[in-house]
């Protein structure tokens, strides 16, 4: 009975299935971006990521400089910010014992955090770029405690 079922499969859905599968996994592979759909929807960070990622910034800092990466802010299909990195990059992350899609929500997150101190109501409604999240009020606080901190990690002093 279950070679029936198989067969019958196989007739129903052909080569089509497979393939989108395999298409589907091999753009998963080279795009790992398309993996954080609603990227931004994520639980907003603390103190404790936030440190954690000042800490390791400037390491995968120096790595992206090394291997000619470049990560960055994007917008998605749906109109909605998201951000775009390499495999590698995510390798390299993970390496780091971080989850690439939090790593770069921190990222995106705190840098639009930033701009937000910097710039004030400068970059809010129609002013916001449309690559840049919304910040929460209490991640904007954290970014404000650790101003310091974050620059330096960031520009690399």
């Amino acid at each position: 009975m279950p070679a029936f079922r198989l067969a019958a499969l196989r007739r129903a859905f052909g080569l089509t299935a497979p393939l989108a599968c395999i298409c589907l996994v091999l753009l998963l592979l080279t795009a790992p971006e398309a993996r954080a759909a609603g990227f931004y929807e994520q639980p907003p960070f603390d103190n404790a990521e936030l440190t954690r990622f000042i800490d390791d910034f400037p390491r995968f800092r120096d790595w992206v400089k090394r291997a000619g990466e470049a990560p960055h802010p994007s917008v998605g299909a749906d109109g909605l910010p998201g951000f775009e990195y390499s495999a590698p990059a995510a390798a390299e992350l993970e390496r780091m014992g971080w989850k690439p899609e939090r790593f770069f929500f921190i990222m995106g997150r705190s840098a639009a955090a930033l701009a937000d101190i910097e710039e004030g109501d400068a970059l809010a409604g129609a002013n916001r770029p449309a690559d840049m999240p919304q910040v929460t009020p209490a991640e904007t606080e954290l970014v404000r405690r650790q101003l310091a901190s974050l620059l330096r990690a960031v520009m690399g002093e």
